[in-house]
């Protein structure tokens, strides 16, 4: 079938060694019935790249064999068309030629599906190529009923696919493949996970094929190289942590790494007593594992060079061979004619007929033959002792970890804490990044746990922030954001300020159809496609324009909306903190004074202007209005210790070029004092802050090799830093 581009299902199915569906029941029935039926049983099958469409379509194949096989899938005749080799012709003539080969064999074969592997390609190509019209072609085949299509389209293209012709809505059947997910990912994670066994020749421990699942499941939003659909992505990491994994065992096996470990803790200043005698013991056996270990790496060597010798010895011969066979062809063809007897032709003519060869030839081929023979024997020792060290090996889930953290940059002590100690730590990572909020920190950290370890409604966590600017309400969704999902890159912002007309909802859900960016999707929509585990922050939510409040509602009603291509996108694993200036000016009144409001004053007076300002069914979403949250004006104190911790990165960043930041206490107080305005909060200070930064980047430009304390003091007549440089090398006057 090659000459006809295209491949049979057996010979597919060959090129999948110990193939099996493994999981997909539903779908796989769904797809059965599609093909079987009389009316529309072409199947556009649909999906994120790496759900395993192709893998349904082989299924097909897979299940003929099968003895309890429906006879209706048994007669189904599947072929594969050879995209890439088709327009690798690069001859139009020739293409179209070959497609009518193609729907010829189609036509002819009861029962023919023909399957195409990347839909949008085969069209770019046609379309690029003039050749649209075998698109009519093979619909008007399919509208016939002489044959059945199967078309794979990556969910992105979907719309593009059933533009290019209008029948393909009433004479295809629209089949979406979504990723697994649970105990049925699980199941097809653990069988992938075989395959690579298989091929890497070490155990994974299944564990780590959980761990994969776990990380490329919650980290999705990250920029990890890992961006295909599950169960893909979870393949995708394992294959990428075995393989550094074997190249660091193969150079320092896993047991002498341990060992020197433990050899380093015992002798460590601090260890326990009798930690002398263990020493002696662990060296004792990191000498015999590293003689083991050189004699394994010597006997390797010596197999590869052997190996690499006898094949280039083969080549040679190889060479040698094919040139005296040449020139014994040229001499049968350069003999003059009639100088030999007939006889003697005859005998050539026989000799040749036969594979007789000159003495010469056949030398060189029996060296060849021996040579391979003592390289294929080489190959099964090499083979040998390399499984005597994999045997050792076993891929484990900390070795996933750590794969995904350096892919990530998240450490690997936080990927590796559990959903349960990083609630523990939850409340404490929040009161480190967010001060003066101890109250509202308290309630986030009790909502957030009842959320996550109590019953779940498969709803997000809503949260409505109030009170002013700078008091810390964006940095408690970015500490949410680092806390749950380990990085603050887990958060969304959504800036209120660019959804205030009526057709700015498109933005989050997409466009209507015929609309620019139909096709795209919706911003909010997608990411939540692609990441359901994030912080989704809707910043100063005031400023929406009402549609805005409408999908609001029906993901805190309902957990979930459908975007503009009608796909469900769920929102059970969203926090969804959304911050309102509304109540800043109560929130600035509270105080001792007379005339000031307390704290609870204020909140009542913050709801009595939440209900002027947005709909009674929009409060009461945030759990009974529970979560509603009016943060507290910073006080002075509060104040200080925020340029104190700001004084203190500057110094841990520059601490290796032995630059240091010193500023006085009552100089800090005094900035402070003179340039904290409630009314902005903390949010101008880190800008102030970077002054200082910058005095050290001039000074390190100018002078590389300076180290030394920076002293800064505050002028509050100019409301300007003072500053001094004191090197290392001489103390202050």
């Amino acid at each position: 079938m090659a000459d006809n581009f295209l491949i049979t299902g057996s010979d597919m199915l060959a090129n999948r060694k110990n193939f099996k569906l493994v999981g997909r029941a539903e779908k796989f029935e769904e797809l059965c019935t599609i093909l079987t039926r009389m009316e529309a049983n072409s199947v556009i099958v649909s999906g994120p790249s790496g759900v395993g469409i192709t893998t349904l379509a082989l299924a097909l194949q897979a299940r003929k064999a099968d003895a309890d096989a429906p006879f209706d899938i048994v007669n189904k005749r599947l072929f594969w068309l050879d995209t890439d080799g088709l327009f690798g012709l690069g001859d139009n003539d020739a293409i179209v030629k070959q497609f009518k080969a193609i729907f010829a064999i189609l036509n002819r074969t009861p029962d023919s599906v023909l399957i195409v592997e990347d839909t949008l390609d085969l069209i770019d190509a046609l379309r690029n190529s003039g050749l649209m019209h075998i698109v009519n072609a093979l619909t008007a085949m399919v509208k016939a009923k002489k044959t059945q299509v199967f078309l794979e389209v990556r969910e992105a293209d979907l719309t593009q696919v059933l533009k290019c012709h209008s029948d393909f809505r009433d004479h295809f059947t629209l089949m979406d493949l979504t990723e697994p997910a649970g105990a049925e990912l699980e199941e097809i994670a653990l069988h992938g996970a075989k395959d690579l066994e298989e091929s890497y020749e070490v155990r994974i421990d299944p564990a780590a094929v959980k761990a994969a699942i776990d990380m490329t499941s919650k980290y999705r939003s990250l920029d990890t190289g890992l961006t295909a659909a599950q169960p893909a992505r979870t393949r995708t990491l394992l294959d990428r942590g075995m393989a550094r994994y074997l190249l660091r065992a193969h150079s320092t096996p896993p047991l002498l790494a341990e060992l020197e470990a433990e050899l380093a803790r015992l002798t460590a200043s601090g260890a326990p007593p009798g930690s002398e005698a263990k020493a002696a013991a662990v060296r004792a056996a990191i000498a015999r594992h590293k003689a083991e270990f050189a004699e394994y790496q010597a006997r390797i060597k010596g197999y590869y060079a052997a190996q690499r010798e006898g094949e280039k010895s083969i080549a040679h011969m190889e060479a040698q061979l094919r040139t005296l066979e040449d020139e014994e062809k040229k001499r049968h063809l350069d003999e003059p004619a009639g100088k030999a007897s007939a006889g003697d032709a005859d005998f050539d003519l026989i000799a040749r007929a036969s594979g007789y060869a000159t003495p010469e030839i056949l030398q060189l081929r029996s060296e060849i033959a021996r040579t391979q023979a003592a390289v294929d024997e080489n190959r099964v020792r090499y083979k040998v002792v390399t499984k005597e060290i994999n045997d050792r090996l076993l891929f484990t889930a900390d070795m996933v970890i750590d794969e995904f953290s350096l892919i990530s940059g998240i450490d690997a002590s936080k990927l590796k804490q559990n959903d349960a100690v990083k609630l523990l730590n939850l409340h404490g990572s929040l009161k480190r990044r967010v001060f003066g909020q101890d109250d509202v920190l308290d309630h986030v950290d009790r909502a957030v746990k009842v959320w996550r370890r109590g019953r779940r409604t498969d709803r997000p966590l809503p949260f409505l922030f109030c009170g002013a600017s700078g008091v810390g309400k964006t940095e408690v969704a970015k500490g949410l954001a680092e806390a749950l999902f380990d990085t603050d890159k887990a958060l969304n912002r959504y800036d209120m300020g660019e959804f205030m007309e009526k057709n700015d909802v498109t933005k989050l859900i997409g466009a209507p159809p015929g609309y620019d960016g139909f096709a795209a999707g919706g911003e909010m929509t997608n990411s939540v496609r692609a990441n359901p585990y994030q912080v989704m922050l809707w910043d100063e939510i005031e400023k929406a324009h009402p549609d805005i409040f409408n999908i609001c509602l029906n993901i805190l009603d309902d957990g979930r909306c459908r975007d503009n291509l009608g796909r469900k996108v769920e929102f059970g694993d969203v926090v969804m903190p959304m911050t309102t200036n509304i109540g800043a000016d109560h929130a600035l009144r509270v105080g001792t004074g007379p005339g000031d409001l307390s704290q609870e004053e204020a909140y009542e007076l913050t709801i009595r202007d939440l209900k002027k300002a947005f709909r009674t069914e929009f409060l009461n979403r945030f759990e009974g209005r529970e979560n509603i949250i009016l943060f507290h004006k910073l006080n002075m104190d509060t104040i200080e210790k925020i340029v104190f911790r700001e004084i203190s990165r500057i110094n841990a960043f520059y601490a290796a070029q032995s630059i240091e930041v010193r500023f006085p206490e009552a100089e800090l107080r005094e900035f402070c004092d003179k340039t904290y305005s409630p009314e902005i909060g903390a949010r101008g200070l880190p800008g102030r802050i970077k002054r200082i930064e910058a005095m050290i980047v001039d000074k390190t430009m100018a002078d590389p090799a300076f180290t030394g304390t920076l002293d800064i003091g505050f002028d509050a007549t100019s409301r300007n830093f003072t500053s001094s440089w004191i090197p290392h090398d001489r103390k202050a006057a």
